[in-house]
């Protein structure tokens, strides 16, 4: 009885180590990685109203108890009130945290960039919640520019 009853516990053990090892990372850390999203935001800053530069938001949600986020401006276009566009064009980008309808940037997450495909801007939220990318006119811009960000985020 006492082997039957050891032989179970071993087969338990075993059958339990196996289960454990099929789901967790190949290094078999205990850790569990984060599900990266990419979410890819479009939208317009108007030119300057009464000479007060302008700027527009979207929303992004991080899940997965925070983590690492990174921002790429990839497109900016200007369009001139002629119909030329301007494809250099700076802006302003920043990430903040969104409350009330309004983007509340964080601190020390504001810089200039031209549409490319690196990230302009990479940090560590620490808290899951609704976080905004704030596109902004830094130059005096004559026209509305259309820009597309790209925001991986868990």
């Amino acid at each position: 009885m006492r082997l039957m009853l050891a032989v179970l516990c071993l087969s338990a053990v075993v059958a339990a180590a196996g289960c454990s090892s099929s789901a967790s990372s190949p290094t078999s850390t205990a850790t569990a990685t984060q599900t990266i999203t990419n979410d890819v935001l479009n939208g317009t800053v108007p030119p300057p109203i009464g000479g007060v530069l302008q700027s527009s938001f979207n929303s992004f949600v991080v899940g997965q108890g925070g983590g690492t986020i990174s921002v790429t401006l990839t497109s900016a276009i200007e369009t001139f009130p002629d119909g030329g566009l301007l494809t250099s064009v700076t802006m302003g980008l920043a990430v903040g945290t969104v409350a009330n309808g309004t983007c509340t940037l964080l601190a020390n997450s504001f810089t200039t960039a031209q549409g490319g495909s690196a990230a302009q801007l990479s940090g560590t939220v620490s808290a899951n919640g609704t976080y905004c990318v704030q596109v902004s006119d830094v130059s005096t811009q004559v026209g509305p520019v259309n820009y597309s960000v790209l925001v991986s985020h868990p």
